[in-house]
């Protein structure tokens, strides 16, 4: 069978990976260190979302995509994907150590407010929460708003996590998906946050990882 994900590079503070299927080739790499990257996806707001949640989680992200088939809802949700497997390939080394494993991220771009919530434990899970009238829009710049909601759907299914994605107030469209990249960025900074009391070996929640007690 072969591979889902070819890691190129791997160190505790580096990934570099791709993912190739029949319709489009996706090149990820995430730094925990400030490092000079370019994100081009051929779609202008998802290019803008990944740069946001870079600076919402303090990492260099980079992304390029060649696309065979130019389908927005395929590139975002294989974007998420494998952004969400780069994640989880730095996740698996750095939690030996303990880090927090669990994040949380509020933010507010003029009109809108978003919330986040990201745990990581093995299970894919993901809730979108359109509550704001601008989230609720057919479209956001170049993209439909299915196609933000694939984005992270995908994050998921790579990260192996539960991701909650609220948000709860907005009428400008750009403001509410900006804002809610932001949390989510936030959310994943977290997410990595040293904590020594909290080794995967002790972890009762990650079946993958740790003793799942539980």
């Amino acid at each position: 069978m072969p591979k889902l994900f070819d890691v190129k590079e791997l160190s505790d503070s580096y990934v570099r990976l791709v993912k190739s299927t029949k319709e489009l080739d996706v090149e990820v790499e995430v730094s925990l260190e400030k490092k000079k990257t370019e994100i081009a996806t051929g779609l202008a707001f998802l290019d803008h979302m990944l740069e946001t949640i870079a600076w919402g989680a303090c990492m260099s992200i980079g992304v390029s995509v060649n696309v065979k088939r130019k389908l927005t809802a395929t590139i975002t949700e294989d974007v998420g994907i494998t952004l969400g497997a780069a994640l989880s390939q730095l996740f698996e080394l750095k939690s030996k150590s303990g880090i927090d494993g669990a994040g949380s991220g509020l933010f507010a771009l003029d009109d809108a407010l978003a919330r986040a919530m990201v745990s990581v434990e093995g299970r894919r899970n993901i809730f979108v929460g359109l509550d704001a009238e601008g989230a609720k829009s057919e479209r956001v710049e170049d993209l439909y708003t299915s196609d933000c909601v694939a984005f992270f759907e995908g994050l998921s299914q790579g990260l192996k996590a539960t991701i909650h994605i609220d948000i709860l107030k907005g009428q400008e469209p750009h403001h509410c998906w900006e804002a809610a990249s932001r949390a989510f960025g936030e959310a994943i900074r977290g997410v990595f946050k040293k904590n020594p009391w909290r080794p995967a070996s002790d972890n009762p929640y990650y079946a993958e990882e740790g003793l799942a007690l539980l």
